[in-house]
């Protein structure tokens, strides 16, 4: 029998057993009560229209899943709520880029979802469904916000970064790279498979266990990551601009290129009125850009912040060819280059002033990227396996076609934002059964429908449709690209047969006539 001091002893012993097992349940919980995903609302700076209503919220998150008491990071929720409903799954809407910010107004005082047009475009589905935008971590509407330069878009901001030479531009990434050291952020989270858990977490906070999902260009292989990562959250998917794991940019652009240009050359001959009109496509457009080349075109241009002067040469005036073909405008192409052939600038000039007001880089003094999260991403997940003397001797061999792959920076910013390269699993094809439809246009340089044939290769469930005329997001572009996103929203089967014609050639006709009527 045992004493009554060892009695005590064994009660002692049992007690601090007792207790230690209690703290380490109160630890755990502790830490699962910081790692779980939050939702927070706020304030909606947001202004719908009449009879509609929009509901915003902060999604918090662990920056490191396995540090769960470290760094959270903030990011945006918009819920574009629908007219009514009853349980049925939301719409969660994948930005692209990687760094778009949807909500996040290009102004100071305006409206995101105005400008984005978010209203109208997203009308059909909400008539049963919620639409979800997500902040990507990293980008405008996230904290920590990863951007490296003003992000204001004032027009004294404006004028600064056009002024920026490349020597400062190798300094600013340097200072911005440093401070973002300095605070401790950790840029190994700012990735695709980092986003894809956001977009988990997000379902978890709102109490969701399915959802569909819409992704536009990058936001088809953050999304396509959330299927692979999440495979049973996924109702249906819609991805618009297919850029998969497996496919690496950058490099074959310069092919890509002179492939989309050889498909307008082929269009316009099998076209009467483009083919009278311009009987060897191939050589003018070719011939104009060689010649800015040599002696760039003088332009004025009528933009927001007053007139602005730029000089377009071979490489600048291709990218505005190439954002011609971007934004469906392919059919306009012809009668630009003839104009331009002639000495009249007005077609390049009002198609110049389009590309400098939405996305800039006519006025710049170089090429730029200073985007953090971009930056992190593709310097991740594309740059280290680009093989640099194959691409270097792409742009030789494709002439004209190649400047634009040329002027790319990302060679000298991967370098300076030293992150590591994504693993070999990141880049594998993602097998998924979930009801995915792939959506593409034909002039699309950006992520050519080629890609979305190589996604479908492994998506078994997958409907791919390619839009005969347009460019890059064809939602935007086409109706029935728009209808059949929201069909098969409403009846993901990829047998149904469509309820729209997406082979609709290039109309010359129109562009021709609208060159005519130019003032």
């Amino acid at each position: 029998m045992p004493s009554q001091a060892t009695m005590w002893q064994n009660i002692a012993m049992a007690r601090l057993r007792f207790l230690c097992g209690l703290a380490a349940f109160l630890l755990i919980l502790a830490e699962s009560a910081v790692a779980a995903p939050r939702l927070e609302r706020e304030r909606c700076t947001f202004k719908p229209p009449r009879g509609d209503r929009v509901e915003c919220f902060v999604l918090i998150v662990p920056e490191n899943r396995e540090q769960p008491q470290g760094r959270e990071v903030k990011l945006k929720v918009a819920v574009l709520k629908a007219k009514r409903t009853a349980g049925v799954e939301p719409l969660v809407y994948l930005s692209g880029g990687p760094g778009d910010a949807p909500l996040v107004a290009s102004s100071p005082g305006a409206d995101a979802l105005a400008e984005g047009d978010w209203w109208n475009e997203t009308a059909v589905i909400r008539r049963k469904r919620d639409v979800i935008i997500l902040s990507q971590r990293g980008a405008g509407g996230s904290t920590p916000n990863l951007d490296c330069f003003d992000t204001r878009m004032t027009e004294p901001a404006k004028a600064r970064r056009r002024a920026v030479t490349e020597q400062q531009e190798k300094e600013i990434l340097a200072r911005c790279r440093a401070n973002l050291d300095r605070r401790k952020i950790d840029l190994t989270m700012y990735n695709t498979p980092v986003l894809a858990d956001d977009v988990a977490d997000l379902a978890t906070a709102m109490g969701l266990s399915r959802i569909n999902i819409y992704g536009v260009s990058y936001g088809t292989r953050w999304g396509l990551e959330v299927m692979r990562r999440h495979p049973s959250l996924v109702r249906a998917a819609v991805f618009d601009g297919v850029y998969p794991p497996q496919i690496n940019g950058e490099q074959n652009e310069p092919a890509i290129v002179r492939r989309a240009f050889e498909q307008l050359y082929a269009d316009c001959a099998a076209d009467a009125l483009c083919r009278e009109r311009q009987p060897d496509l191939r050589a003018t457009v070719e011939g104009v850009i060689e010649a800015a080349d040599r002696k760039p075109l003088d332009l004025t241009l009528a933009l927001e912040d007053g007139p602005q002067s730029v000089q377009l040469d071979g490489t600048k005036l291709l990218m505005v060819l190439l954002n011609m073909m971007r934004e469906g405008e392919a059919a306009s192409i012809p009668e630009t280059a003839a104009a331009v052939k002639r000495g009249d600038l007005r077609l390049v000039r009002l198609f110049a002033e389009d590309l400098e007001s939405n996305d800039g880089g006519l006025l710049e003094q170089n090429a730029q990227q200073f985007d953090g999260l971009y930056n992190s991403i593709e310097c991740r997940e594309t740059w280290p396996t680009v093989d640099r003397a194959a691409r270097r001797n792409a742009i030789e061999e494709n002439g004209v076609y190649g400047l634009n792959a040329r002027a790319s920076k990302s060679p000298t910013f991967c370098p300076a934002w030293r992150v590591a390269a994504a693993p070999a699993a990141d880049r594998q094809p993602v097998k998924s059964s979930v009801p995915t439809l792939l959506l593409s246009g034909t002039f699309d340089w950006l992520t050519p429908p080629i890609w979305a044939r190589e996604a479908a290769k492994t998506l078994p469930a997958s409907r791919n449709v390619a839009f005969r005329a347009q460019g890059h997001g064809v939602v935007v572009q086409d109706p029935c690209a728009a209808r059949l996103r929201d069909t098969f929203i409403e009846d993901p089967d990829p047998k149904k047969a469509l309820p729209c014609r997406a082979d609709t050639p290039p109309n010359f006709t129109a562009a021709w006539e609208r060159a005519r009527n130019m003032p």
